[in-house]
Parts: C-alpha cells; structure tokens; sequence
C-alpha cells in the first residue's frame, strides 16, 4: 500500500477480533513515530504501550466510557444528529445512542496494542519554552499519525481519543496508575488491533475548491 492510498482509506475501527499482532509488526508501528516531526528535532514526545496488562486496558475503557457519556449523555439527539449527517438515516439513532452511553468509546479494553502518546515542555535544554498546547500536542499527535497510517498499511484497524485525559482528575490517575513523570503529559491514545469488519468507503472529502484557498483567504 502506498501513502496516498494509506491516507485515502484510512478509517477509525473500534471493533476488534482479539488476534494478537506479531511483535516485529508492532516495532514497525512504534517505529513510524520517531520519523514524526518535532520543533529543533527535540522529539519531546515519548509513547507507553500497553498489551498484557489487560486490567490497564478495561481501566482505560471505562475513563473513555465515563467521559464520553458525560460530554454526549446530556445532550438531545434532535440537536446533535446533524453531526452524523454522514450516516444513512436508520444508523443515526443506534450510533448517537452508544455515543451517549458512551459504550462507541470502550474498545481500548478489546485492542491488542493501545498506545498513550506523552508531550513535554521541560524535558529538553532548549532555551525556548515549546509550550505542550501549541507544539507538544502537535508532534505526538503527528506521531500518533505515522503509527496510525502504518498500521492500516499493514492490515489492522486503530482509533484515536483523548477522552482518558480530557479531564484533570482522569488525567492524573492515568499518570498515577502507569507511573509517568510529572514533566511528561498524556495527550491521547491510540487503539490497534485485527479489525473486525471491513471498512466502509469514508466521508466524503470537502472538495478542493472549497479546502484550499489561493493568496488570501477570500480566493
């Protein structure tokens, strides 16, 4: 698979089979990251992996679970279905209704690998302070992006979060359970695994003349 096909048909998978990944195909995945671009080359980025620790995972899954059901769980479908416009008509119910309880976000627990992506600000002897807001989160996002890319290339499914690490509280208890040092912030994670299905054709793209604009931003 080429990168332009890789970028095309990438898709989150939340449902995975159980199968376990070989370990050579895990380095390849983990190996994609350090290609990531970083602010001076600092790689202030640093990734835990996960996959015995089956407790960890179904710890992580219930803090996304929680989460999520706090940010979707108020909300009336009449006001929000309009996000799914993607959907058919007779998904939208079902699909809004696990966004809700939050179940959509629980399939850490059910990923071979799930990966948290860590930023620091304070690691490195730069004499500029790369604040993790504007440039941290950014390059392990790009990382989580590499590792995202690869695996689809080699034949899993993965999604991404942040629902573990949104909130302070869910934060620290992640940082405590896990052992990262306080100049180290998760910023999100990535859950791989054998994909139970085969993906759909995605959304359909914003057309270029509508994406790009040329000089300014009126053209």
């Amino acid at each position: 698979m080429d990168m332009t096909e890789a970028i095309r048909t990438r898709r989150s998978i939340r449902d995975f089979t159980g199968e376990k990944i070989p370990d050579e195909d895990v380095e390849k995945i983990l190996d994609a990251a350090r290609y990531a671009p970083s602010p001076e080359n600092m790689q202030m980025w640093r990734y835990v992996v996960i996959r015995e620790d089956q407790e960890l995972k179904e710890f992580i899954a219930d803090m996304s679970q929680n989460a999520a059901s706090e940010v979707f769980g108020s909300a009336p479908y009449e006001l929000t279905q309009g996000r799914l416009w993607y959907l058919p008509d007779r998904s939208r119910p079902g699909i809004f209704e696990t966004m809700r309880t939050g179940a959509l976000f629980s399939y850490p627990k059910d990923a071979d690998v799930v990966i948290i992506g860590c930023g620091s600000e304070t690691f490195h002897d730069s004499p500029l302070i790369y604040e993790l807001e504007y440039f941290g989160s950014i390059v392990v996002a790009m990382g989580i992006l590499n590792m995202w890319y690869t695996a689809h290339s080699l034949g899993y499914g993965a999604a991404f979060q942040a629902f573990p690490i949104m909130e302070p509280r869910r934060c620290e208890l992640l940082c405590e359970r896990i052992a990262i040092p306080r100049t180290w912030v998760p910023v999100a994670t990535l859950s791989i695994g054998v994909p139970n299905f085969t993906a759909r054709d995605g959304v359909t793209p914003i057309k270029g003349s509508h994406l790009g604009r040329r000089n300014n931003y009126g053209n």
